[in-house]
Formats: C-alpha cells, structure tokens, sequence
C-alpha cells in the first residue's frame, strides 16, 4: 500500500505550484491571421510560445539583421515578446547576453521558471538554463548535463535544442547531440542525433541519461544529415513528439509514445509550402487553445529569411496552414 502522506504532500505542492500561476489570457481570432505572423528586420528562429494572463510571450532566437555574419556569436541573442493577438509583437528585448540561441518549453519547476537554451555558436555548443520568478527578471544562464557530451554516439560532444517536458515528478529532457558520417555521394558530413535524459532533482544538477549507447532518432534514408527542434505534447493517451527531419532539406517528422520512453516514428509531417517557408521548415512548438492546437514554425524563404507562421489542428496530428498573406 503506497503511503498516504507522501501522497497528500505532492498534491499540496502541485496545488501550490498551480496556484501561484497566473490565469491565461482568451485566445485571438485565429482564423482571422495570416502567414507570416511575424516578419522582423531580424531573423527570427527557434520559436517557443508561453500563453500568461497577458497574452502570449514569445521565445526566440534573435540572429540580428539579415545578412550578418552567422558564426559570429555577437549576432546570436535568446529574446522575447509579448503579443495577445499575433499581429502586433511588443517589449521586443534580449533575456541573454551575446551567444545564445534556441529557447526549449518555458517550464514551471519546484517554484520558479526554467527557460533551456544552448551556446551558440561556438565549438563545442553547451546546454544551460535561466530562471525566473515572474517572466520578467531572468537570472544569468546555469550549465547543466554536460555529462552528455561525452556520449559515445555524440563524438562531436556538441549539445543543442533543449526541450523539457514535466511528467509528474520528472523532468525530461530531449536534446541533439552531433556526429560525422559518410553519405551516400562519399562526402563526410556533419549530422545530428537526438538524446533523451530525466532528473528529479529541483536544481537540475543530477540527470539520468537515458540514451548512454545510442541516439533516441538520427540518421535515416529520409534524414541522412540526421534530426534536431523537438517538440513534445500529450494527444489523448499517447504523447506526440514532432520535429525537425533533415537539415540541408528540413521539414517535419512525428513520433509517438505511450509514457516518453519507447518512440515509433510515424513519418513525415506534410505542410504546405508557402513563399515564407518555401525553401524549408522547421524548429515547431506546439500549444493548447480551447478546442484546437497551435504551433508556430520558422519559415525559411528565399536568400535565408526567417520568420513566423501558424498552423492549427484539431487533434494536434492532422495541420493545417493559415492562410498566406501572398500566394
């Protein structure tokens, strides 16, 4: 017989945790907006969306201009807006300093914020995390699970693309680690593979690698150069994970799991091509509004432009595009 106290204590502090969350603001008019949502003088990349009692707040990566140097650290920044209708996006500001890039899910652990995110774009990139009392005041970033650089299958020991997802009292954690290959043209080529670790602990300093010999997804006939942005939800009594397939040729994969554990991949994902993502697609996050799903993805358009569009669905597995501002 499990112990009645233990039982009561956890609710309480889920209670607490849930009390101490704001209520969510209504929802816009969906139908009503158009692709891109968003369209910057910077590139927009690596979206995660946070609803609150104020609108939405928007996590991004921030690559200043669009024709900067991509390996210069000083043009990478995590950043964050607010919006309660995607059409106008306000308070636009860096929460990191110069060097950073892809902001996971926006979690709420042991009575704070967690916001993940990566070194970028130095060699080799890190994991790290900030926390926050309120979504506004962000502490300086955190390490965390290092010890999966050093995975057998990770031989680049690069680390990216955090993504948390809370299950009771436990915190995964997927991430891409990198590795070289030949492909089939004999060409040596960098790709990535994807991680999965768990913790317990509320400091985020003790973790369980649950992929120690092998990546969870990476190189396929479909994907030789491998997997990366992923994004995990539970649909009904399976959870969903979707991410990015391919990176010389990215668009979107789907995998499925009854407990985030075990994964069977389901294939590709169809999205439509419109102008804004007409060369490739990427980095989705997915969230719940009554009645439907959302997810935002980063398009990618002609000469490396980025930006936001939306997709709905009824059933978060079956998606369908907003409309296009322009054919």
């Amino acid at each position: 017989m499990t112990p009645l106290r233990p039982l009561l204590l956890y609710a309480a502090i889920s209670f607490l945790s849930a009390a101490s969350q704001p209520p969510l603001a209504a929802a816009p008019d969906w139908s009503a907006l158009r692709n891109p949502v968003w369209v910057s003088p910077d590139n927009l990349r690596d979206p995660s969306v946070l609803k609150t009692s104020n609108g939405y707040a928007i996590f991004y990566s921030r690559f200043s201009g669009t024709n900067s140097n991509w390996c210069d650290p000083k043009n990478w920044a995590i950043a964050c807006a607010t919006t309660t209708d995607f059409r106008a996006f306000k308070d636009d500001h860096d929460v990191s300093a110069k060097g950073y890039a892809s902001p996971g899910d926006v979690v709420f652990w042991h009575g704070r914020w967690i916001l993940p995110y990566q070194t970028y774009p130095a060699n080799p990139c890190r994991l790290c995390f900030s926390e926050s009392p309120d979504l506004t005041h962000w502490s300086a970033p955190r390490f965390f699970l290092d010890a999966a650089s050093h995975l057998k299958w990770n031989t680049i020991g690069r680390l990216i693309d955090p993504s948390l997802v809370i299950d009771g009292d436990t915190l995964h954690c997927f991430f891409i680690g990198s590795a070289y290959r030949t492909n089939a043209q004999g060409a040596v080529i960098r790709g990535n593979l994807m991680g999965h670790a768990i913790t317990h602990d509320p400091a985020l300093e003790h973790w369980e690698i649950l992929t120690p010999d092998a990546p969870l997804l990476g190189f396929s006939e479909r994907a030789p150069d491998g997997v990366e942005n992923t994004m995990v939800f539970r649909t009904g009594e399976h959870w969903t994970m979707i991410y990015s397939e391919g990176l010389a040729t990215q668009h979107l994969a789907t995998a499925t799991s009854p407990n985030l554990l075990e994964w069977q991949p389901q294939g590709v994902l169809a999205i439509p091509r419109q102008r804004w993502n007409r060369v490739k697609f990427g980095a989705p996050y997915v969230w719940r509004e009554p009645g439907q799903w959302l997810m935002i993805l980063m398009g990618t358009a002609s000469g490396n432009r980025t930006t936001f569009g939306l997709l709905t669905s009824p059933d978060g597995l079956n998606w369908t595009m907003l409309p296009p501002a322009q054919p």
